[in-house]
């Protein structure tokens, strides 16, 4: 029993992790162009002098590094997290679908944190403070690789859904089994080889 909440618990941590990075780089943004169009008074006369235009890029660059530093910092939180649970599902022998999925997200976010997030941090780095019109192919190739960012976080969240359905379906002892009637044989009071 205590195998099986242990697995819940890391489940639950890695969607809650995956879940607020993105939330948390989806706000960022938002925030910085809030604060660059109507900046605290207290700050309001120093930005002046260096206009509007670089106080939004300055403001955008901010909330881009930190979602940066969050993403390499969470990746390796995704893989510690991941990493113990395919283990403990894989030594304890709880469930071969569960075990070979949980690989399968490791295995994504290990490529999703030593190949895709290098890249996006290098690349974004090369356009900040560059003006729009410049550098359009390497936008067209950042914008490439943040589409396929997006797509690989997606196939990881769809893959622990999955892997959430597999455990509280196919796990021992399954209340949804035996809601549904999937009992061993010899649960049936109608079979004579019962033992009682």
């Amino acid at each position: 029993m205590h195998t099986r909440r242990l697995i819940t618990f890391l489940l639950g941590a890695w969607f809650a992790l995956v879940v607020t990075i993105a939330c948390v780089a989806a706000l960022g943004f938002q925030v910085a162009n809030n604060i660059a169009k109507t900046p605290p008074t207290e700050a309001g006369p120093a930005l002046v002098v260096l206009g509007e235009p670089m106080v939004h890029q300055l403001f955008r660059y901010v909330a881009a590094e930190i979602n940066r530093t969050l993403f390499e910092v969470s990746g390796l939180g995704e893989l510690g997290i991941l990493l113990a649970l395919t283990s403990l599902l894989l030594l304890s022998n709880y469930n071969r679908r569960a075990t070979i999925l949980a690989g399968v997200l490791l295995l994504a976010a290990f490529a999703s944190h030593f190949l895709l997030t290098p890249q996006v941090v290098s690349q974004g780095r090369i356009l900040d403070f560059r003006p729009a019109e410049m550098l359009m192919a390497d936008r067209a190739r950042f914008a490439r690789l943040h589409m396929l960012f997006g797509v690989v976080t997606v196939f990881r969240l769809l893959g622990g859904v999955w892997l959430a359905g597999v455990l509280l379906y196919r796990g021992p002892n399954s209340r949804m089994r035996r809601r549904r009637g999937d009992v061993d044989g010899v649960d049936h009071p109608e079979d004579g080889h019962v033992n009682r």
